[in-house]
């Protein structure tokens, strides 16, 4: 069946995304053989971190692939993407180099900008720590800010990876319902 609007033989188009994946646990010397030959030749491995730059029309499609070429070799998955995506305000203030600290606490707090400032991933009281790619995309849309680009897709990719590692270590009947959980329409 061909999708509508794309005639079937319109190619594809295929960029290469870099990125890296964190996996459960360092392979071994036949694991690396074995990931090798699952077609991960286009990665570089460090540790339990793989460096990958995959040719795909998308860059989910790309951590899908390697994730899924990862999970060939039995005792080995990708648990994670490394997306620097966790920051305090002042790391955010940091890498935008224009708003201090105080500014972004500012806007955070409501008492200043138009509200909506994304909500912290962790606040312990004392310390809270934010998604730099909700920051960024907020800065655009909120207060049309030229601010770097953060990928949503590696935020997204990781959260997906960290939820299937959890359910898979939680046991079968766990990892069953978030996968019934994860197929249904957002």
């Amino acid at each position: 069946m061909v999708s509508k609007g794309r005639h079937p033989k319109a190619p594809i188009a295929m960029s290469t995304w870099n990125f890296q994946l964190r996996l459960n646990r360092e392979p071994t010397e036949e694991e690396f053989d074995a990931l090798y030959e699952a077609g991960l030749s286009d990665a570089g491995f460090e540790g339990s971190l793989v460096d990958a730059d995959r040719d795909a029309p998308s860059l989910l499609e790309a951590v899908s692939s390697v994730a899924e070429q990862i999970r060939t070799v039995p005792g080995l998955r990708a648990v994670g993407v490394d997306t620097q995506d966790a920051v305090t305000l002042g790391d955010a203030a940091q890498r935008l180099g224009r708003r201090t600290a105080e500014s972004l606490r500012l806007l955070a707090d409501g008492k200043r900008g138009p509200g909506g400032f994304p909500r912290p991933l962790v606040d312990t009281g004392k310390v809270r720590v934010y998604s730099w790619a909700e920051i960024t995309a907020w800065l655009r849309e909120a207060l049309g800010e030229d601010v770097p680009d953060a990928s949503l897709d590696l935020m997204l990719a990781d959260h997906a990876l960290r939820l299937a590692d959890e359910a898979e270590r939680a046991g079968r009947s766990q990892a069953k319902a978030v996968r019934q959980l994860v197929g249904r329409e957002c």
